[in-house]
């Protein structure tokens, strides 16, 4: 759907020092891993998963990483945007018994996706983790739904001292799952992935994004040339078995590639 459409921003909400999640008034018929382009009218746009939506409201969780985003931490409640989508594939809904693995500012993408697994009847494990305490988000959302959470930090200040592969790792051991969902750092999910063995899964993932069409190609992952606006960002183990730049590089807004 690449209609335009200007909102106005309904509430800010602080997640962490440089995390806010923005929510809209306004029903966008979104699905569990999809995004919008939003732009702040003074110069280009960038791409933002979807961290919950109903029928009359959604919302975006953002990180501030650059120019873009510090403008955006600038805004009020009450100020109008402009959004495109949404656009992008989404998580299969499954009615069984899941485990989903989360890292950093990815994590919100699974809240919406959490809530529509319950929809269907699935029973839930979340490996909720982060670096540090102070970077740990939605613990308090994700305890609300009632599902099974693990929260993890590398440095042990909150939850498990560990990774989140690390504490999927344990669960695993202890638990089978139907299916397996992951939202987090590249690196993570590359980690990840050899555990999940005989495992069905699908990864999202994030890269540099202009037209979020299928147009530009900037988004474009090797050897397939999958484009992640379009055949992604959510991908299925038979497609992420065969990318052989997962886990490796990514690429700049001008093509070069840059590793991890």
């Amino acid at each position: 759907m690449d209609k335009r459409y200007t909102l106005k921003i309904d509430k800010i909400e602080r997640e962490a020092d440089d995390i806010r999640t923005f929510s809209f008034k306004w029903r966008l018929d979104a699905k569990p891993g999809q995004f919008i382009m939003l732009t702040d009218f003074e110069s280009g746009e960038k791409p933002f998963s979807i961290s919950d939506c109903s029928e009359t409201e959604f919302s975006i969780t953002v990180k501030k990483v650059g120019e873009f985003t510090a403008r955006l931490f600038c805004l009020e409640e009450g100020v109008f945007v402009s959004i495109r989508g949404t656009f992008g594939s989404s998580f299969f809904v499954s009615s069984g018994n899941v485990l989903l693995v989360g890292g950093g500012y990815a994590v919100p993408t699974l809240y919406f996706l959490s809530k529509e697994l319950l929809k269907k009847g699935a029973k839930i494990t979340l490996i909720n983790g982060a670096k540090t305490k102070s970077e740990h988000i939605f613990s308090e959302k994700f305890d609300k739904l009632g599902i099974k959470v693990f929260n993890a930090t590398d440095d042990g200040s909150f939850g498990e001292k560990g990774t989140s592969v690390e504490m999927a790792e344990a669960v695993m051991k202890k638990e089978k799952f139907d299916f397996v969902y992951a939202s987090g750092p590249e690196l993570m999910m590359k980690a990840l992935q050899p555990i999940l063995k005989d495992y069905d899964y699908e990864f999202l993932f994030e890269r540099y994004m202009k037209c979020a069409i299928g147009i530009c190609g900037s988004c474009t992952m090797d050897p397939l040339g999958i484009r992640l606006c379009t055949e992604g960002p959510v991908l299925p183990k038979k497609i992420v078995e065969q990318l052989t730049e997962f886990g490796n590089y990514h690429r700049d807004a001008s093509g070069k590639r840059i590793l991890f």
